[in-house]
């Protein structure tokens, strides 16, 4: 139930103290700011991005509120820092959920935060928006509530184990931290190399171990072309040191997060040759260039910015869905993500207030942004990304290849 401005009635005190027990206060005046929280990773595993990530989120409220806000009313953002920590990110989404009142909580990134809350957000018929790649997502959103914007990890682990097998690579073996993430990544790799070319099962190891001797000491018997781990940047730092202290000579493949920035300083030289691969936004596109812009940040040619421009897509796409919804009910914002995302419409590209303006003269829009085109396919998962390989080389990142997933 929501009011809508046509349609609000003047409460009383006495009348609010009868409804009280039955409504949510969110819900009792349309001309409320309208509440909505993000759960970033600006710690942990997810540090080098949840602060874009945060950063986004904010800018483009910031521009909504100026220019009006939704529905007539402001957008109240509140931030909360998942730590890449499903235990922290539940109670911060509790908190979100039961304090401040919101309606959707976006930016999580972790698969195992974005999971972690969604019973929570199931319970409290929560929108969710996300940048995580776990197949679980869809199948435990039962309520049609999660929308994805990122590809799922068999996509990026299957691309990724095709552009291992282009670049000649005859035997594998793979081992990855114990996660949803790192095991569903590690299912489509295994899937695209076939089992011909694996030496041995795939096997996992747990984080915040003293030493990864044992598990490093298994991955390198029998001298594979190519070793393959999914893991997050803490885990992988010390595994590669036990990897480059055992001597291999091999090809050492990862996920680019893992081998981001804080590894390549923990380990110095000691990263060149390692290959990893990550889903980019569309690098060529207006809208990403615009973005670059906003966020002062700079194309160098290295590590794009998937995560920093998903936010500002996910906040953009509802609140275009909330205006076409004419509500923040969320049976009608679910039905009307599709509507300015996914279906027919004047295509609006990046700029959410002009989306905005042209739902407001009764248009039909497509919105198109920096992170990708934002297409949903039925089960509310990112229709298509690219992935990039990239290989260090003197402590930085140069491309490859890049596959097109469609």
């Amino acid at each position: 139930m929501d009011f809508s401005t046509s349609r609000r009635r003047i409460l009383t005190g006495s009348a609010i103290a009868a409804l009280g027990s039955t409504l949510s206060p969110r819900l009792l005046y349309a001309n409320d700011a309208i509440s909505i929280g993000s759960l970033t990773p600006n710690t942990g595993g997810g540090a080098p991005y949840g602060g874009n990530m945060a950063a986004a989120i904010r800018r483009t409220v910031d521009q909504i509120n100026a220019s009006g806000g939704v529905l007539n009313r402001q957008i109240k953002l509140t931030q909360e820092d998942g730590e890449t920590n499903p235990e922290t990110a539940t109670r911060a989404a509790d908190k979100l959920i039961n304090v401040n009142q919101v309606i959707a909580i976006l930016g999580t990134w972790a698969s195992s935060v974005t999971l972690g809350i969604m019973p929570k957000c199931q319970s409290a018929n929560i929108i969710q928006m996300c940048t995580s790649s776990s197949d679980d997502i869809p199948i435990r959103d039962t309520k049609g509530l999660c929308f994805n914007f990122q590809i799922l990890n068999p996509v990026w682990g299957r691309a990724l184990g095709k552009m291992a097998i282009d670049r000649g690579f005859k035997q594998f073996k793979l081992m990855a931290l114990n996660n949803d993430f790192t095991r569903s990544i590690l299912t489509g790799f295994e899937e695209a190399i076939g089992p011909g070319r694996l030496l041995e099962k795939p096997f996992y190891y747990n984080a915040n171990q003293a030493s990864y001797k044992a598990e490093v000491s298994r991955l390198l018997e029998g001298n594979p072309d190519a070793v393959f781990i999914p893991a997050y940047v803490t885990d992988f730092t010390s595994v590669y040191k036990d990897i480059y202290r055992a001597g291999y000579k091999g090809q050492v493949i990862t996920v680019t997060f893992a081998a981001s920035e804080p590894f390549k300083k923990a380990v110095g030289a000691a990263a060149d040759g390692i290959l990893h691969g990550f889903p980019i936004p569309p690098l060529d596109s207006p809208a990403y260039k615009q973005y670059l812009q906003e966020a002062g940040l700079q194309d160098n040619g290295q590590i794009q910015h998937p995560y920093g421009t998903a936010c500002r897509d996910q906040i953009s796409v509802l609140a275009l869905a909330i205006e076409k919804a004419g509500t923040t009910e969320a049976e009608a914002v679910k039905r009307a993500i599709y509507d300015v995302s996914t279906g027919p419409g004047k295509k609006v590209v990046y700029n959410v207030l002009d989306g905005l303006k042209a739902l407001r003269a009764g248009e039909k829009i497509n919105y198109s942004g920096a992170g990708s085109a934002v297409e949903f396919d039925q089960n509310r998962q990112l229709i298509g990304r690219d992935i990039q390989l990239y290989q260090i080389r003197n402590g930085r990142d140069e491309i490859i290849a890049t596959l097109k997933v469609r």
